[in-house]
């Protein structure tokens, strides 16, 4: 009798301790680790300030316009993870910026064609990075009032500096600082910029 009792006593211990261990607080997973990063369509819509103009339109009221004060434009590429975790990233990105001044008696335009390498690190929402920049044969056109002023201006290599905030997996807003030197006809200037961006990663 007294063995069948612990033999019935050593069950409901055993059964306890079986239910105890299933229960969710000590249930066993495998631990699931992210998906390593992978290589992004990177896409741009930019505008810049230049320090100093491409060129100033005096109109006959007195007024004045610069060329290159305000440019806009978009760029697209691609961001490729150096790490697995995606901390390190190189990007290369190629669009274009424009200018234009419009007057009722012709107008005036500036063209950059810019191609950006550079290496980012993602720290928490911030996205870090800089490079070289390939500015490939910007040029000034104009017509009317502005028809003498065609320049073409040498393929010339800056430096871009990028400092973006993500808003979320697809989205951010940067800035950016280009430092840009343009020559043209034996003469050159500094053509330096300052931006912001609206990013989208896909």
């Amino acid at each position: 009798m007294t063995s069948l009792r612990r033999l019935m006593s050593c069950a409901a211990a055993g059964t306890a301790a079986a239910l105890l261990l299933s229960s969710p607080a000590f249930a066993f997973e495998p631990s699931r680790g992210e998906a390593p990063a992978r290589t992004r369509f990177v896409g741009n819509l930019e505008v810049d300030h230049q320090f100093n103009a491409i060129a100033t339109v005096t109109f006959s009221d007195g007024s004045s316009s610069s060329l290159g004060d305000a440019l806009l434009g978009v760029n697209a590429g691609v961001a490729h993870p150096l790490t697995s975790d995606g901390l390190f990233e190189v990007q290369a990105v190629m669009g274009f910026l424009i200018s234009r001044i419009n007057a009722s008696n012709g107008s005036a335009i500036f063209w950059d064609f810019p191609l950006e390498v550079t290496a980012h690190a993602n720290v928490g929402p911030l996205r870090l990075g800089a490079g070289p920049a390939l500015h490939i044969s910007p040029m000034m056109r104009g017509d009317g009032f502005a028809s003498g002023t065609n320049l073409n201006f040498g393929t010339t290599v800056g430096a871009v500096f990028r400092a973006e905030y993500r808003l979320s997996e697809h989205w951010g807003v940067g800035f950016s600082y280009n430092w840009l030197r343009l020559s043209a006809n034996g003469q050159s200037g500094d053509a330096s910029r300052i931006g912001g961006s609206f990013g989208w990663y896909l």
